[in-house]
């Protein structure tokens, strides 16, 4: 499996049968998967493969900056979760000013001389494209028989009675609708990082934390969260509790959010050390970040936390 930088690239070294999943896959959530799964189904039908074409930034970035939304995955990340989901190839390709200037009318023959091999085309019903997004999902099937090219429509598939889309998994987020999160993306949301070196804060009252180096653009709520956290090293996966935020008990003047994880079992330390690679699932939002009037009010709360993520994680 590998990672391509443009359709002409992969193009140059396929000759078998290929059946493209097109989209900006932001997240791949439950949504995302349905286009996906089509995909491999009509690859099947050709004994192709299924590849997935997409952007490591959104277009907007590029069309309109000020506009162009949070991301919830970074590249790396994405083009991860697609190979993990069934992609054999995934094409990553910068979208730029030859890209936008495609007329709708030839983006089918875009893609068959990008790969000669291709045989079908997987979209959501939302599906965009062709310069000014001019066409939609129900105007490239028809324009793509020319081609040779079948066209497979996706629909949308909805959680509490709307579509699922990574911009209402963005606006969850930012809620700390944690839960809602989850259910549109078909797993728990994660966090991965280095464990680094912190000032000791959590140590000195009594909850000694893990601080990881970690940077999103589509940011979650700050405040308490419940989940798992796992050692990538060593595989041990232990229920825990972390706070995402500017610490405003600990420092008055945080510009720069973080994220501390305390683990609600024993342990040991050496296992869990500066250089650590850890990933974190968030199973529960506990609640919004605050400013206690001492330190000894926010170790109060912090037990209370504590408990109410053990009861929690463990009837999950």
């Amino acid at each position: 499996m590998g990672i391509f930088s443009s359709i002409k690239e992969f193009g140059n070294e396929c000759s078998e049968p290929i059946c493209l999943a097109l989209g900006m896959f932001d997240g791949v959530h439950i949504g995302h998967r349905q286009v996906l799964d089509a995909a491999i189904n009509q690859s099947n039908e050709s004994e192709g493969s299924a590849v997935a074409f997409t952007f490591p930034q959104h277009p907007a970035r590029f069309l309109r900056p000020e506009q162009a939304p949070p991301l919830l995955m970074n590249p790396e990340q994405k083009a991860l979760s697609l190979q993990a989901y069934g992609m054999k190839e995934v094409i990553m390709q910068s979208f730029d000013a030859e890209l936008a200037e495609i007329p709708f009318t030839v983006f089918p023959d875009f893609l068959k001389r990008g790969i000669p091999s291709i045989s079908g085309v997987c979209v959501g019903q939302n599906f965009r494209f062709g310069k000014g997004r001019a066409g939609d999902s129900s105007l490239l099937r028809e324009i793509a028989v020319k081609a040779g090219l079948k066209v497979n429509i996706v629909e949308s598939i909805n959680c509490d009675s709307l579509p699922v889309s990574s911009s209402r998994i963005r606006e969850a987020l930012s809620l700390g609708n944690i839960e809602q999160v989850n259910q549109m993306l078909g797993r728990d949301y994660s966090i991965s990082g280095i464990v680094s070196s912190g000032k000791g804060m959590g140590r000195k009252i009594g909850f000694p934390t893990l601080n990881l180096d970690w940077d999103p653009e589509a940011k979650p709520a700050y405040g308490v969260y419940a989940g798992e956290v796992k050692n990538i090293k060593t595989g041990i996966i232990l229920p825990a509790v972390a706070n995402y935020g500017l610490r405003p008990t600990l420092e008055s003047n945080a510009l720069v959010p973080k994220f501390e994880i305390n683990i609600l079992a024993d342990l040991n330390e050496a296992e869990w050390e500066c250089g650590s690679e850890l990933n974190m699932s968030l199973k529960f939002f506990l609640r919004p970040e605050k400013k206690f009037q001492s330190v000894e009010k926010l170790s109060e709360q912090i037990h209370l936390d504590r408990e109410q993520a053990i009861k929690l994680v463990n009837q999950k």
